[in-house]
């Protein structure tokens, strides 16, 4: 009999989306492995989820209605309590290199562009919080 592995902690994750079907999608590909997912439409309140809910991973899209993914990624990347924590960011415009480019300048750990494939979606966030030590996760 193949048994899973108790998981000691459970990783909490912030979804960042405006449109209501990719949050959805993403909240249910997130549980199929467990993870704890939250989901918001706007910057603002995807600062007050981090906030309280200390996640070990937050992933938003880069065109939100309040301030560009680039943004939030920056304002925490530039805060000391969440300098470390790990953001993929997602986009459904075509990219441009630039815009990877400005992503990763901005601080983000991955970035995808919609549709992008689930199962590499999945093991890239794995692979992410694998990296994560003790103390932050």
């Amino acid at each position: 009999m193949i048994t899973r592995k108790a998981r000691t902690k459970q990783a909490t994750i912030v979804v960042v989306d405006d449109d209501a079907g990719i949050r959805e999608s993403l909240k249910d590909l997130l549980a199929l492995e467990d993870w704890d997912c939250v989901a918001t439409d706007t910057a603002e309140k995807g600062l007050e989820l981090i906030q309280e809910l200390k996640p070990q991973l937050v992933v938003t899209d880069v065109q939100l209605p309040d301030m560009s993914g680039y943004q939030l990624c920056q304002s925490l990347k530039r805060d000391p309590n969440y300098r470390g924590l790990p953001v993929v960011m997602i986009t459904g415009r075509f990219t441009e290199p630039a815009d990877k480019v400005q992503g990763f300048e901005s601080g983000a750990d991955e970035f995808f562009s919609k549709p992008f494939d689930p199962v590499l979606f999945v093991a890239r966030i794995k692979n992410i919080l694998r990296g994560l030590t003790p103390q932050a996760a």
